[in-house]
């Protein structure tokens, strides 16, 4: 690629930054990030780039937005790409405004984005495709007698439209309902109630990059080795593999909906019979990107095909890396009784086929700077109460 093409990278403070500022660095892209506080993983990294210290949108949208376009008038971009749901959920809504300055927003517009982001709208998408999926219902569309007879305790009341697991409780019966059902439409909005899944089983998440025409332009996929909370949390550990009969099946989805983007579909082995349920998409970037690169994906890249229109290279699939999370990791093991007998072992840091997505040895200051960062959000009460279930 002769030309000089400039990227914005939002959330570059985000653990999914890493591997795209290394793939950036590698294609000789001008790459600025946006990052919302020095104590960072993208602010440490050695690699070439534009640090941008931006207001944090979650604290006001109109003066990150109005940031944004400002900085987009002085500094003109062909390519933004969100990291986080909430860049993302800004970009599509203004999707139109921020192109209109001459650059590709790596996020389809508000009335797609919405029907993969919203857990509710996806579930009916799954009944009307036959994907396999929780048993879900809203009880204040079909009442609660009919949506407890069809969900059934013990149950997870879950917010339509959250990060993570914010919002998400356990519900064992009548009592709990009334208890957490109104407090959690309160805080976050309308909300469904959906059947609890025993986390004994897999875990797996597969990542697809579907292009306008309609075609799967990559893929990836890995399996949870290791999670925090112990009981289902978010990912410490991670193998990938190679999963085409997933791939397939939720491309139904992105065809269903025209989706053009990469999507990251969250889902969870039933032990009860071995089917393979989708929970949830995230209709960006997830945070553990990194397992797609080291697939072989160069999704960097990919967007850059896209948004300069240039044809599609193919790349060869790899598998049987493991991805883990240092910081995350060491927190698994105080906590998990499983600690000794784990697969893979858990005192085995280095090899060929070991990754940390926090970091690399070539790349190693995002460690610190993820602690540093990570450390300072632990010491947030409303941080640390964002986080209680």
């Amino acid at each position: 690629m002769k030309e000089k093409i400039r990227v914005l990278l939002l959330d570059g403070h985000t653990i999914q930054a890493l591997p795209f500022i290394e793939a950036f660095n590698k294609l000789k892209t001008e790459t600025t990030i946006f990052c919302e506080t020095k104590l960072s993983y993208g602010y440490f990294s050695i690699y070439k780039k534009h640090s941008v210290i931006c207001p944090k949108l979650k604290n006001n949208k109109d003066a990150y937005l109005a940031f944004l376009i400002s900085y987009l008038k002085a500094n003109p971009q062909d390519l933004i790409i969100p990291l986080f749901n909430d860049t993302a959920e800004l970009a599509s809504k203004y999707k139109n405004e921020l192109e209109a300055w001459g650059c590709k927003v790596e996020v389809p517009e508000w009335n797609i984005f919405i029907k993969a982001h919203d857990k509710e709208s996806l579930m009916y998408i799954c009944e009307e495709l036959c994907i396999p999926h929780p048993r879900t219902a809203n009880p204040a569309k079909v009442g609660y007698k009919k949506a407890i007879e069809y969900v059934k305790y013990p149950c997870l009341i879950k917010p339509n439209l959250s990060a993570g697991a914010k919002g998400i409780k356990m519900l064992h019966n009548k009592e709990s309902f009334d208890i957490n059902y109104q407090a959690t439409i309160s805080q976050f909005g309308e909300s469904t109630i959906q059947e609890y899944i025993p986390q004994t089983g897999k875990q797996l998440k597969v990542q697809i990059y579907r292009s306008e025409n309609g075609n799967i332009v990559a893929s990836s996929c890995y399996e949870k080795c290791r999670y925090y909370p112990i009981d289902g949390g978010t990912s410490t550990c991670n193998k990938i593999i190679s999963r085409p009969d997933l791939v397939e099946q939720y491309k139904k989805i992105l065809d269903y909906i025209n989706w053009a983007g990469i999507a990251d579909f969250d889902c969870i082995e039933d032990p009860r019979n071995g089917e393979i349920l989708l929970m949830e998409i995230n209709p960006r970037v997830p945070g553990t990107i990194k397992a797609s690169f080291l697939a072989g994906i160069n999704i960097a890249e990919i967007m850059i095909c896209h948004a300069k229109d240039l044809p599609y290279k193919e790349y060869k699939y790899k598998e049987n890396f493991y991805l883990r999370n240092l910081a995350t990791e060491i927190v698994w093991f105080l906590s998990s009784k499983e600690r000794f007998r784990s697969k893979p072992n858990w005192f085995r840091f280095s090899g060929s086929e070991m990754y940390y997505v926090d970091g690399s040895w070539k790349d190693p200051l995002p460690f610190l700077g993820g602690f540093i960062g990570g450390l300072s959000k632990l010491l947030d009460p409303e941080f640390r109460k964002a986080k209680r279930k």
